[in-house]
């Protein structure tokens, strides 16, 4: 699965446990990405207009399978790491006060992708595409 979460530059994703993903510009550009989008019932306000293309269930990260996106605010991913393919970021590029953060060590990750944008909410966006990197058992 591949998983979408919006974060500030300490990886919080939630600040007195509200949301950080708010911003119609970074929703717009989800739905872009993606014909068919998992996500918790905590995230369902975000994505009213979603013509039927989005699955609201509590237990999303389970269900999602191979090659679908799980828009992420208020769940651990530790959990699910085998199953996560990609985690797609959109970064504020500004440090919030947070009470809940990324719980995946991104240090595995390898940066496929960087695009920054102007949001309704953030003069910057910079949204990044990881992947796990595959090593084949070659020494580095």
């Amino acid at each position: 699965m591949k998983v979408i979460v919006c974060v500030d530059d300490n990886l919080g994703m939630l600040f007195n446990k509200r949301r950080q993903s708010r911003d119609a510009k970074v929703i717009e550009d989800i739905f872009k990405m993606t014909e068919r989008l998992w996500i918790h019932p905590f995230s369902d306000k975000l994505f009213l207009d979603h013509d039927g293309r989005v699955v609201v269930d509590e237990e999303f990260l389970g269900k999602a399978g191979r090659g679908e996106f799980c828009f992420v605010e208020n769940q651990q991913l530790a959990p699910y790491s085998d199953k996560i393919e990609q985690i797609i970021l959109y970064k504020w590029n500004r440090k919030y006060p947070s009470d809940f953060k990324l719980d995946v060590n991104l240090k595995d990750w390898e940066l496929i992708e960087r695009i920054e944008f102007e949001g309704s909410s953030h003069e910057k966006i910079t949204r990044e595409v990881t992947t796990q990197e595959r090593r084949s058992g070659m020494i580095f």
